[in-house]
């Protein structure tokens, strides 16, 4: 007498293979290799500071996360598992802020009142401007005139309005 085979219906297939897909996909975090980017680091044995580091880790060394929690991250790193702070990777939060006032104007932008907010919306005026002037002789306003000295080509520039779908 034969024995009957396991065969199961397309709903048990389906069950079948989802469960392989959970058991055989790698969890949150593991296989992502992230690059130390901060000199000094260590690895821990747990995610704390206070615990006694396992090793260092030189900036520009690859580490293989397996887990992240909080600020931390477990990861492996010449056979050894241990935790390493977020701060050891780049964040696109950390990225340097370039001082715009500085690369502009030549030195910091202070505080801006609201009269300034106000006359930028309305435009200067040349009244206006010289009074600016005399107030603010640090300015550097051969940049400004520059600028509006600037001419574009009006056919060149109605190109650009009509592409852009923009009104004049």
């Amino acid at each position: 007498m034969k024995r009957p085979r396991f065969c199961p219906r397309p709903a048990g297939w389906l069950l079948i293979l989802g469960l392989a897909a959970l058991l055989l996909a790698p969890a949150p975090g593991w296989g992502e290799v992230l690059k130390v980017t901060q000199a000094n680091q260590s690895l821990y044995p747990s995610a704390d500071f206070a615990s006694t580091p396992l090793t260092s880790v030189s900036a520009g060394e690859e580490v293989n996360v397996v887990e992240k929690a909080g600020d931390w991250y477990q990861v492996e790193y010449q056979g050894k598992k241990g935790w390493m702070p977020r701060q050891a990777f780049p964040t696109p939060q950390t990225a340097p802020k370039l001082p715009l006032g500085g690369i502009l104007f030549g030195g910091l932008v202070g505080e801006t009142k609201s009269d300034e907010v106000a006359l930028a919306g309305k435009g200067f005026s040349p009244e206006v401007e010289a009074a600016y002037r005399q107030k603010h002789p640090e300015m550097k306003f051969a940049q400004v005139d520059q600028v509006e000295a600037f001419k574009v080509d009006e056919v060149q520039f109605n190109a650009f309005l009509k592409e852009g779908g923009l009104k004049p």
